[in-house]
């Protein structure tokens, strides 16, 4: 059974979604809007099962008490352990007494763009700030832009604010780094809903690199999966299994996927770093503690989340300001599994 959406009534009325989310906030008065009109839309909620948003009742309490509330909206297919390191992060503008807000997280699954913009139309939030867009993801919404200040986590663009990492340049320094250790083949994981190099940035920059520094990228050594543990373990599965020569380098596009290849290795005997070594991505707590520790490029999620809540504060407060571009670094960390290992270096 499908869930009536603002959408619906303001195509059931031929009304703008504008004067429908208007009317079903209780502001019909207010923003003057007739009688006549607002009766219609309400006898058409009604009559489409239209349940009210609470989170625009919370608006409306919060409007009292002046404190924004902001949307994340998190695709289902991106790391939990990234969601909790971002709450970490966005919460400490609260800590430290910069801002005080209400944050609400919106799953969505992937494509779903139309729930993202029913839900900043419903009137209950003041801004929102959206994570692991895919490309075409992006595009639809910088084309169509959403009726709230929005802040793009670890994208760029010059349509919203944003605060993004270079990930061209990841994959580059990365293969840089295999063929700096005198690896002439490697192997590496794509998440499956980047697989379009021209799309995923960081894959192609290491594919375009692994060219340039004359490193062997054998298409069965490049496997799709899930960013999750589980994807990581079968993908490390298919390239062993593959009957080719193995790679000497590997690169996992997050660091949980490398944690749960290692077993794998391990039953096939292949000693890392010896006879094989792993570079990852995102710098989670996991890579730490597994055996060995895994070098990888620091991904400062915390730092980012911290940005994207002033970034969105911002524009909240002033919504005619130009969107702004908050660069971030990511240095390599480097552990046991890859470039040599010092103790304590973080």
């Amino acid at each position: 059974m499908s869930v009536t959406t603002i959408k619906d009534i303001a195509e059931r009325t031929n009304l703008s979604i504008g004067t429908v989310s208007i009317v079903l906030n209780g502001r019909g008065d207010e923003m003057r809007i007739s009688k006549k009109t607002q009766q219609r839309i309400i006898e058409a909620a009604q009559g489409l099962g239209y349940l009210p948003n609470v989170s625009a009742r919370r608006l409306r309490q919060s409007n009292a008490r002046n404190i924004p509330v902001i949307a994340i909206f998190w695709p289902s297919d991106l790391s939990a352990d990234l969601l909790g390191r971002f709450i970490m992060g966005a919460q400490s503008c609260v800590l430290a007494q910069e801002a005080e807000f209400e944050m609400t997280i919106h799953p969505y699954k992937r494509n779903d763009i139309e729930r993202i913009r029913d839900i900043c139309a419903g009137g209950g939030y003041h801004g929102a700030i959206l994570t692991g867009l895919s490309a075409d993801e992006q595009e639809e919404l910088e084309k169509d832009k959403l009726s709230v200040p929005v802040v793009l986590f670890n994208r760029m663009s010059s349509v919203y604010s944003c605060a993004y990492v270079d990930t061209y340049e990841i994959g580059r320094r990365s293969a840089e780094l295999f063929a700096s250790r005198g690896h002439q083949r490697v192997g590496t994981i794509v998440p499956d809903y980047l697989v379009d190099t021209m799309k995923n940035l960081r894959f192609k920059g290491f594919v375009e690199s692994c060219k340039k520094y004359g490193l062997q990228l054998e298409p069965h050594h490049i496997q799709a999966a899930p960013m999750t543990m589980a994807g990581g373990n079968a993908a490390t599965k298919r390239i062993l299994e593959s009957g080719e020569p193995l790679p000497t380098a590997m690169y996992f596009p997050l660091g949980p996927m490398a944690v749960a290849a290692l077993p794998e290795f391990y039953r096939a005997g292949i000693a890392i770093p010896e006879q094989m070594e792993i570079l990852t991505y995102g710098d989670h707590d996991a890579e730490s503690y597994s055996v060995p520790s895994l070098s990888t490029v620091k991904l400062p999620v915390e730092e980012m989340a911290e940005g994207c809540i002033r970034l969105v504060m911002a524009r909240v407060l002033d919504t005619s300001a130009k969107p702004t571009a908050v660069p971030f670094e990511t240095p390599f960390v480097f552990r046991e599994s890859c470039g040599g290992w010092r103790q304590g270096e973080a």
